[in-house]
């Protein structure tokens, strides 16, 4: 297993904390910035994260409540200040609704009393991917180096290392795998149809400005579904899925490739349906690839941008 310590440099009011991954960029960037990737991850080994809200974008706010192995919850909150696709974020980091146990020993360490809001922070994220790595490095600007001290004594390099090794292992797939999920505004029953619906799929299948036309389908066990996919500049993309397996409102798994027998380019897709509220399902979505060299140049095309388009135009036809 790839395995990465994480660098400190104390400088000016900020702790800065670098660590590299074994996965492209924008693999990396999905998991920190999909709240169903997040709640798997953030927060020391043993904690879990029962409340993450994360709606991201610039003036969008996210809260994340993290719950210790003895029950008690470490909120943080803050809004996004700046981002830049695939390079950068920044957010606040409050501590507002942190326990005042917390507070007082950081204080403690930092040699300062005063009004909580003084731990409040400002984080900034930047991902660089260098020869198939990503390193994240993480800029958090205090409001004075003592308090920078508090906290860099405090355990801030332990809890973080922790995290990023939940990251790595609970996270991120395998080499050879993309994983999209994605949580959409409608019952389990209506999304399940959207997908096995033999003439409607065309409305939505595709990302964002491509078009769909299905010569034919079945969609059933050993059936097949053989379609052309017309990019924005008018690029022909043959299609054909043969379903292996099919579960009524709860799994579909089928191979995918282009139908052309003269290319080895097939590779298998698993999703499942999760019911979580009334008018609420999420969507996990595996594909499985021959090998990490393929999984990286699909990822390396828009892979993870054309599921989350395709899933969100589903979402606004149903």
């Amino acid at each position: 297993m790839f395995k990465q310590d994480v660098i400190v440099t104390l400088e000016e009011k900020i702790v800065r904390l670098e660590r590299q991954f074994q996965a492209p960029l924008k693999l990396v960037w999905e998991v920190w910035t999909n709240p169903l990737h997040i709640e798997k991850w953030w927060g020391p080994k043993g904690f879990t994260n029962p409340t993450v809200e994360f709606d991201f974008k610039v003036g969008g706010s996210y809260r994340i409540v993290m719950r210790s192995p003895d029950g008690v919850d470490y909120p943080i909150l803050g809004k996004f200040l700046e981002i830049t696709p695939f390079e950068s974020f920044v957010m606040t980091d409050l501590v507002d609704e942190h326990p005042e146990e917390w507070v007082k020993e950081v204080q403690k360490m930092a040699g300062v009393t005063g009004d909580r809001a003084m731990l409040n922070s400002k984080l900034r994220v930047l991902f660089e991917e260098i020869d198939g790595l990503t390193k994240v490095i993480l800029i958090t600007e205090f409001m004075n180096n003592q308090i920078r001290d508090g906290f860099a004594n405090s355990g801030m390099k332990e809890g973080w290392s922790q995290s990023f090794e939940k990251l790595e292992t609970d996270a991120l797939p395998n080499a050879n795998e993309l994983i999209i999920e994605k949580k959409l505004a409608h019952s389990i029953e209506s999304v399940f149809s959207a997908f096995a619906d033999q003439i409607n799929i065309n409305q939505w299948w595709g990302p964002d400005g491509f078009t769909t036309t299905t010569k034919s389908r079945e969609f059933k066990v050993g059936g097949k579904w053989i379609y052309t996919m017309v990019g924005p500049d008018g690029t022909l993309y043959p299609n054909l899925v043969e379903y292996k397996e099919i579960v009524n409102y709860k799994y579909i798994e089928y191979i995918h490739g282009s139908g052309d027998t003269s290319k080895d380019d097939n590779f298998l897709v698993k999703i499942w349906f999760t019911s979580i509220q009334k008018n609420q399902t999420i969507i996990k979505m595996k594909m499985s690839f021959p090998n990490s060299e393929i999984r990286n140049m699909v990822v390396g095309f828009g892979a993870i941008e054309g599921a989350h388009q395709t899933l969100g135009r589903l979402n606004q036809y149903l």
